[in-house]
């Protein structure tokens, strides 16, 4: 169904722009080089019609024969053969067969010869042509006006070649001139215009097979082509120009067969820096097509061999890398000799780690771990993949190498370009946060991000299966995302004994200290002492008792790994595992907050100023300690201060890899949490 085109708006500078001129008789004619005079009288009386469709592959094929062969005649006339050649059977194998509109080519024809020179007047005969073709698409056009003029210079080196030998031919040829067109041959002008391989008519040719190149892309989804749309726009305006220049190649060789004033040779210039500009237009649009298809085709590809057809590793891995069966060596971090891909990962369990330069030294440290424990066992492999911008600086190469050193296992080559990004960043959901994907021999993906795992139980994780996640998840989890950020020896005993404890921590060093002193009035009190004592555990301090901040960074990171793992594996749905991390997680910026436990059992997450309260009005629930024991004392009076204290929770999600949890429940009440959208830009610079 034919689509109507709205008139484009142009800028004078568009690429097609010609230079301009400085006479003011170049001026009065040069005027019909401007883009958007052309695009005006364009889209004044034509649109994009495909009412009437032709095979243009098959007219493509029927013009380039035609030419070819004509090009043959004219060598041996060079040669002094008088055009007399022996086909060879390729050229006489032709069969491609073409309908074409005979009545409408005869009336191309007959504006292509005999009229004046010069470009005022191609432009009024280009503008007849598409008159002429107006129920064609624009590509369409272009090519029936080529084949036009090819059936009539085609025809006249025919004529010329049996006029020799064909008394009919001899008459025909006389008529026609062609005589005549034999003493140019070996001029500038006419290899400018049709001889040459850059010649007028053979870039028109060019410029055709590449709009026809472009159409056929059109059957994909401008989606996944976004280079689709900006090249269709242009080829309203391409065509206007190819057609011109045929145009001008027309009138041109009639004056040879006439004998009359040719094309000004500084129009033909022109055409011929037009038509090249024209080519260069078309070809920066294919290949970034082009490279948008292959980067479809691709990701169609690995979408089949990781999640339907599991193929080797040894072939999937390149694929991701390079798009390619074959890719360059992997760096061995142990040997730092460069390995073949099929050499070091055939027939193993392969974990890929894709980051940016920035991953930290952390994280570096934990998967060092995991690697030393994996070559216990031979069946594991781990591979670096280092995204590199595009637009890198030294700087990067350096912390490349920097960061390639302190790694033993295999890393990637350093590269601007991974192919599979596509596929890495939507289906295994790549961000800023470094990646780690577990796949076993044969591609299938056994843990999507296991770098919350590494975060939260280190080598434990390993085998990295579901499995196992699934095991580990049944430890309450102050076991693990709590204990390993203190530095209290008699912890373990302390869960043994199942005593209550208080974990604490915050930004504020004065509600720390509020809190211990209140806590220190607690623990002296009498009902306290009667065996119902509680043990505080101080989150945030590093071996030597100083404050660390890296170390609550890490804290807060292994709790978001637990919460994402637990609503991935476990759903989204809220359980009181998943409220009491989130709840923890939205006081990370809060003054203070406390976990109390029973041994390592979980009983309540407090925001500070209620634990404060709690703890200040003591004496108001203390009696409660004659009854109940001190965990259900604490957790009883602690609800009835929330309930009387509204505060809004809020949580920010990191910019973590792979999957995340779209919908929350609150950990305070049944609702949902509102979702919103954030905007960050660092203009380039570091992130603050």
């Amino acid at each position: 169904m034919a689509t109507s085109l709205k008139t484009p708006i142009i800028p004078a500078s568009a690429l097609l722009q010609s230079k301009q001129t400085t006479t003011l008789k170049e001026e009065l004619t040069m005027k019909y080089y401007s883009d958007d005079l052309v695009t005006g009288y364009i889209y004044a009386k034509h649109r994009d019609d495909d009412s009437t469709r032709i095979d243009l592959p098959r007219y493509i094929s029927v013009i380039e024969n035609i030419l070819t062969l004509s090009d043959r005649i004219t060598d041996a006339v060079l040669r002094g053969t008088d055009g007399r050649l022996v086909y060879s059977d390729e050229s006489q194998a032709s069969n491609v067969v073409i309908e074409p509109p005979v009545c409408t080519l005869h009336h191309i024809l007959s504006e292509l010869s005999c009229k004046a020179t010069g470009i005022e007047r191609a432009h009024e005969v280009t503008l007849k042509i598409f008159e002429i073709l107006t129920n064609y698409p624009w590509e369409a056009k272009a090519a029936l006006t080529l084949i036009a003029f090819a059936t009539d210079y085609g025809d006249l080196w025919h004529l010329y070649q049996y006029s020799q030998t064909d008394p009919l031919a001899k008459s025909l040829a006389i008529i026609k001139r062609v005589a005549t067109l034999k003493k140019h041959l070996d001029s500038l002008r006419y290899r400018q215009v049709i001889v040459s391989p850059n010649s007028l008519i053979n870039s028109c040719l060019q410029a055709i097979k590449y709009m026809n190149q472009i159409r056929e892309f059109s059957k994909y989804d401008v989606k996944e082509l976004p280079e689709l749309p900006s090249a269709l726009r242009q080829i309203p305006l391409i065509t206007y120009w190819v057609i011109h220049t045929i145009v001008a190649s027309g009138i041109e060789l009639s004056t040879y067969l006439s004998e009359t004033e040719n094309q000004p040779q500084k129009y033909l210039n022109e055409l011929s820096e037009k038509i090249a500009i024209v080519l260069a237009v078309l070809e920066k649009h294919l290949d970034a097509i082009r490279e948008q298809y292959e980067e479809v085709d691709l990701y169609r590809w690995l979408v089949d061999h990781i999640e339907h057809y599991h193929t080797d590793i040894t072939l999937v891995i390149p694929k991701l890398l390079t798009g390619k069966i074959e890719a360059k060596p992997l760096i061995d971090g142990s040997t730092l000799r460069e390995v073949s891909i099929q050499e070091s990962l055939s027939g193993k369990n392969v974990i890929l780690v894709i980051s940016e330069l920035s991953i930290s030294e952390e994280d570096i440290k934990a998967i060092h771990q995991v690697y030393n424990e994996l070559k216990r066992d031979d069946k594991y492999e781990i591979v670096w993949i280092p995204i590199i911008p595009e637009r890198y600086l030294e700087e990067d190469r350096r912390r490349y190498e920097y960061l390639r050193s302190t790694m033993k296992w295999y890393s990637m080559q350093f590269t601007t370009r991974i192919a599979g990004m596509r596929y890495i960043e939507e289906k295994w959901q790549f961000r800023e946060d470094p990646l780690v994907v577990v796949l076993n021999s044969q591609s299938k993906v056994e843990f999507t991000n296991a770098i919350h795992l590494i975060r939260v139980w280190g080598t434990e994780a390993i085998p990295f299966t579901h499995n196992r996640t699934d095991y580990l998840l049944r430890k309450h989890w102050p076991e693990s995302t709590l204990v390993k950020f203190t530095h209290q020896p008699r912890l373990l005993s302390w869960f043994n004994q199942e005593r209550s404890i208080l974990f604490y921590g915050g930004k504020d060093p004065k509600w720390i200290q509020q809190f211990e002193e209140r806590a220190d009035i607690l623990k002296s009190d009498p009902l306290i002492i009667e065996g119902r004592s509680f043990e505080i555990v101080r989150i945030g301090k590093n071996a030597r008792g100083e404050e660390d901040p890296a170390l609550m960074a890490r804290f807060w990171t292994t709790q978001w790994g637990y919460f994402i793992i637990k609503s991935q594996l476990k759903g989204s749905s809220a359980s009181e595992t998943t409220e009491d991390i989130l709840r923890l997680i939205s006081y990370e910026n809060e003054n203070g907050w406390a976990v109390l436990t029973v041994g390592p059992a979980p009983l309540l997450v407090g925001r500070g100023f209620l634990i404060l309260r709690l703890l200040e009005d003591f004496p108001k629930w203390k009696q409660t300690l004659r009854l109940k024991g001190f965990p259900d004392a604490f957790k009883e009076y602690f609800n009835e201060l929330a309930t009387k204290n509204h505060q809004c929770d809020r949580v920010i999600l990191p910019g973590f890899s792979g999957w995340i949890p779209m919908i929350v429940n609150c950990p305070e009440c049944p609702r949902f949490m509102e979702t919103g959208i954030s905007f960050k830009c660092c203009h380039g610079g570091p992130l603050i």
